[in-house]
């Protein structure tokens, strides 16, 4: 086992698994809602009912219109953004929601990515319509990661892990001193390979 290794490959994981973490915590965030709905107004035919409705400040993530009246209207919600002197809105772009002559409707637009919208409401009919309606928005409480963001924090995350991983099992199945240079024991015997001695077979003189 080798101790440096596991221990730098835990720290690389470690920040690794931080990074994807934190990627989801920017990406994530609960979202949150603001409403607005009126009742009872009245319609009347060549005098249409014209409303600003201006979600948030915030990243808005979608919008819902849900609407009814009494008799047959035309309703349509549209982008716009401010203009003039004083400030009014204008008109910016089709309608996300358009009804024809309908006495009811429900809408969501999840791509709500507009400052404001106009709500429109008109009708053709001979006597006068009750129209009522109901807006809910909901948006992100900070702007979300992009997209080229998201895939970079994500790589490194990943990459980090893969390298602290490898480290870690490196180190614990690694045994240690493979690189280190070979110890020599001293047996004792002569090597096979070498010659005898030059006086090894000569009788010794004898001892006194």
């Amino acid at each position: 086992m080798r101790t440096g290794l596991v221990i730098v490959g835990s720290v690389v994981a470690i920040l690794g698994g931080g990074l994807v973490i934190t990627l989801f915590f920017l990406s994530g965030g609960t979202a949150t809602t603001s409403g607005n709905s009126v009742q009872g107004v009245s319609l009347l035919p060549g005098s249409p009912y014209d409303s600003v409705i201006s979600p948030s400040t915030s990243v808005a993530a979608s919008i819902t219109l849900s609407w009814s009246s009494t008799g047959p209207a035309t309703v349509t919600l549209t982008p716009a953004f401010p203009c003039g002197d004083p400030v009014t809105y204008c008109i910016d772009g089709p309608p996300v929601f358009s009804w024809t002559n309908q006495t009811s409707g429900k809408a969501t637009d999840s791509h709500a990515n507009s400052s404001a919208y106009v709500l429109t409401a008109s009708t053709f009919a001979t006597s006068g319509v009750r129209f009522s309606y109901g807006i809910i928005v909901a948006y992100q409480p900070s702007a979300p990661v992009p997209v080229w963001a998201w895939w970079l924090i994500a790589g490194g995350g990943v990459v980090l892990l893969a390298i602290g991983g490898i480290a870690i099992f490196l180190g614990l199945f690694l045994p240690s001193g493979v690189y280190s240079g070979e110890t020599i024991v001293d047996t004792g015997r002569r090597p096979l390979d070498l010659p005898p001695d030059e006086y090894e077979d000569e009788p010794r003189p004898p001892a006194d």
